[in-house]
């Protein structure tokens, strides 16, 4: 049968589109298929914690000598005139000390001045710091590729290279691992080559974004625990 009435026919043809639609959508694979009203799959998903913004360091001005004159008043005497050139001291602001790594008091849990720091997504330590933690058995992370790592890390690291695929399944695996708000408050110790790589920087952002919030970076990297002599290992295995 034939519809003559032109806007009965659009809608027939209409009906029929959506229909032909609804079908292939049902047989769409899922990452191709349109999500229908209603469908909401990631409604009660909690996106992931957005770090604070660190508000920069302030600027120091660069420093300019200040000069003084002394003026020494001159003395006639007869016909003889004495005159005396005016002297000039130069004053400079103390340059500040470097900071020092303390040493635990006695009696005190040499743990206890690595406390978790929600407002910053690591803190960077140096190689007596390090040594300490590695002694107490806290987790360190090599963020170094994989082939690197095999030729020679921190004994007892794992491999987390920042830049292969697995790296985020190693993240979730890790939070899995220590999901109890106790364990995620421990201390991780990440480094890479030292130096200007920024290896270790980027994974402890990844590590801050999931929960990590006292995450500790080994500025001085392989290379420095090297020179120490402390304990190497080779190979896949921490």
């Amino acid at each position: 049968m034939k519809v003559k009435n032109p806007v009965l026919q659009a809608a027939v043809l209409i009906g029929m589109a959506m229909v032909i639609a609804i079908v292939a959508n049902g047989f769409a694979a899922r990452e191709r298929r349109l999500v229908l009203p209603g469908y909401y799959p990631n409604a009660l998903r909690v996106p992931p914690r957005v770090p604070e913004s660190v508000p920069p360091p302030p600027r120091v001005e660069p420093h300019v000598p200040v000069t003084t004159a002394t003026i020494v008043p001159t003395e006639t005497v007869a016909t003889t005139t004495t005159t005396t050139t005016p002297a000039t001291t130069t004053t400079s602001e103390p340059k500040p000390a470097a900071p020092q790594e303390t040493k635990p008091a006695p009696g005190v849990d040499p743990l206890a001045k690595f406390t978790p720091h929600p407002n910053q997504p690591y803190v960077e330590i140096g190689g007596a710091d390090a040594q300490l933690l590695h002694a107490k058995g806290v987790l360190f992370l090599d963020a170094r590729r994989t082939s690197v790592f095999e030729e020679g890390h921190i004994a007892g690291a794992r491999s987390f290279s920042v830049w292969e695929s697995d790296i985020d399944d190693k993240v979730n695996a890790l939070f899995n691992e220590r999901s109890d708000p106790v364990e995620q408050d421990k201390a991780i110790v990440i480094y890479c080559s030292g130096g200007a790589c920024e290896d270790s920087h980027m994974l402890a952002e990844k590590l801050y974004m999931v929960g990590f919030d006292n995450v500790l970076i080994y500025r001085d990297g392989f290379p420095d625990w090297e020179k120490r002599g402390l304990a190497v290992s080779k190979g896949t295995n921490p």
